[in-house]
């Protein structure tokens, strides 16, 4: 696909986490993105907080993970934990020190930091331009591209040519209102202030994450990455939100924690609503979305940012496609197919947990309490999830096939003589993984051809390193994952979730075949 002179291949509106990380895995694809971002400088303030393993290794296929990694705190007690008004342990949710992407299950950071951490590895790629202070108002498209009237730092009033327009512009989405999309709201809406703050000495957190569940005041104490922490208080009904947003009444807050002016710097203090929506169309055209700008959660589940992450991932891989000509334009239709169910079951989840923080009233405060005190409590959510729509071996309808779906392992690996992580030294994209045999001698030599187009990765895995081109399983992960669930082959995607999973060469043979059939080629295929 060509663009016009002086176009871009993808216009980024938005330069927070979810523009950068779609960014940068566009430029190492060798496509062309301008960034969009109305505000003069980079917000300077702490807002997400925390990122999980499957993001980890999103940004691990995006940047240098090591400068990323080193500015976060990892939950050390390997819980995030609910607790009453007399402070006990109503619910642990487990979060494991090594996930099954390889990194911790929950990582906590400062977003300032995490951002310029990405802006400083997108400010060496040559195909990624940043205009910071210049605003989007308008987006227009045809058949052939879409046209961006940008007002620039000096008010003058350009326009810009791409291919593709991403609006990761946060919930207020200016790309959103150039759209055909309508909003689903589920109506499950509170005000929390927000308060970060910097301690002046080094202290021991027990627990280190936690919701205080108090019907006298519903409270988050959480990490906010290395050296800060973060409390956010919900709103009575009684107090508006002027009166909740006030250095005063954060310290006073603060005070039962032993947090105060003496011992601690208040950073930031912000009163929030948190909601629990989404776009119903995430892409119209040549428009479509992301992060904030498709999805808000509440952030009871930590999932916000993540979800955008996973979005960017998401689209960048079919993206690539289409800009590559390999791929027809419909298959951006799976993009809102696989993300927004995956979004919406999320929120879903958090409005789960916000139910049982967000309680006011001491009677049913009290019934929360003696139910989960007693055991009885209710099915709580669980991480990580599977895609359930989309590019999947099988289909929803008749059922999805063997391991259609599920999130595919990570661990370090070995292949002639280097050692490193599975996407490291394998390569992203598709990965056909089998450890009796190479799976390129199970497949039709037109399976092949097809799918070598897509760039697959052939992998002959075995548990024992030095054997010539064959991947040692150093640790037994993917041998422990397969043997697990009875697979003799699995197939990831570019994005780490297996199109499914096959236990003999008949099977791989056709999920081979229905995965050429998922792709839209744009040549025949011949199957």
């Amino acid at each position: 696909m060509s663009r016009s002179a002086g176009a871009t291949d993808v216009a980024i509106v938005g330069y927070g986490p979810v523009g950068k990380t779609l960014a940068l895995l566009l430029a190492k694809k060798g496509w062309k993105a301008e960034v969009f971002e109305k505000f003069p400088q980079p917000y300077p303030l702490p807002r997400a907080i925390v990122f999980d393993d499957e993001v980890a290794r999103i940004f691990q296929s995006a940047t240098e993970i090591d400068p990323l990694m080193a500015i976060t705190e990892p939950i050390l007690d390997s819980y995030y934990q609910f607790r009453n008004a007399d402070r006990k342990t109503l619910l642990k949710i487990f979060f494991p020190e090594k996930g099954l992407h390889f990194w911790p299950g929950s990582n906590f950071f400062n977003q300032p930091k995490l951002e310029q951490v990405l802006d400083d590895d997108i400010q060496k790629h040559p195909n990624i331009r940043v205009r910071m202070g210049h605003e989007v108002v308008k987006l227009e498209q045809d058949a052939d591209q879409v046209t961006l009237t940008v007002r620039t730092p000096e008010q003058r009033e350009i326009r810009v040519n791409a291919l593709y327009a991403v609006g990761c512009d946060g919930a207020n989405s200016t790309v959103k209102r150039f759209m055909n999309t309508t909003t689903t709201d589920l109506g499950f809406s509170f005000d929390w202030l927000v308060v970060d703050i910097i301690p002046h000495e080094k202290r021991e957190w027990s627990p280190m994450n936690w919701q205080y569940c108090n019907p006298a005041r519903p409270t988050t104490v959480v990490s906010g990455g290395p050296g800060r922490r973060r409390w956010e208080f919900m709103k009575l009904p009684e107090e508006t939100k002027e009166e909740l947003n006030t250095p005063e009444k954060a310290w006073e807050l603060l005070k039962p924690f032993d947090i105060h002016p003496g011992n601690a710097t208040l950073e930031r203090h912000a009163v929030y609503t948190f909601r629990a929506s989404w776009a119903d169309n995430w892409r119209d055209g040549r428009l479509l979305l992301a992060g904030d700008a498709a999805h808000l959660t509440p952030p009871f589940l930590g999932q916000g940012m993540c979800a955008g992450v996973r979005d960017a991932k998401n689209l960048a891989w079919k993206l690539d496609m289409v800009l590559s000509g390999l791929a027809d334009v419909s298959v951006l239709d799976t993009y809102t197919v696989e993300r927004k169910t995956h979004a919406e079951t999320l929120i879903r989840m958090a409005i789960a947990l916000g139910e049982v923080i967000c309680v006011l009233d001491p009677e049913k405060a009290r019934i929360r309490d003696e139910m989960f005190l007693t055991g009885h409590v209710p099915p709580m959510p669980q991480l990580p999830l599977s895609l359930t729509k989309g590019i999947l071996y099988g289909n929803p309808e008749n059922g999805l096939k063997k391991g259609a779906g599920i999130p595919a392992p990570q661990d370090e690996v070995e292949l002639d003589g280097r050692r490193g992580l599975y996407d490291d030294v394998v390569g992203q994209g598709w990965s056909f993984i089998g450890f009796k045999d190479n799976p390129r001698n199970w497949l039709r030599p037109e399976q092949i051809a097809q799918l070598e187009k897509l760039g697959t990765h052939f992998v002959h895995m075995t548990s024992a390193a030095g054997e010539a081109g064959k991947v040692a399983d150093l640790h037994g992960t993917y041998a422990k994952f397969m043997e697990e669930r009875g697979f003799g082959a699995i197939v990831m995607r570019p994005d780490c979730y297996l199109f499914g999973a096959a236990g003999t060469e008949d099977e791989l043979r056709d999920l081979a075949d229905d995965l050429i059939r998922k792709i839209p080629f744009r040549q025949p295929i011949g199957i």
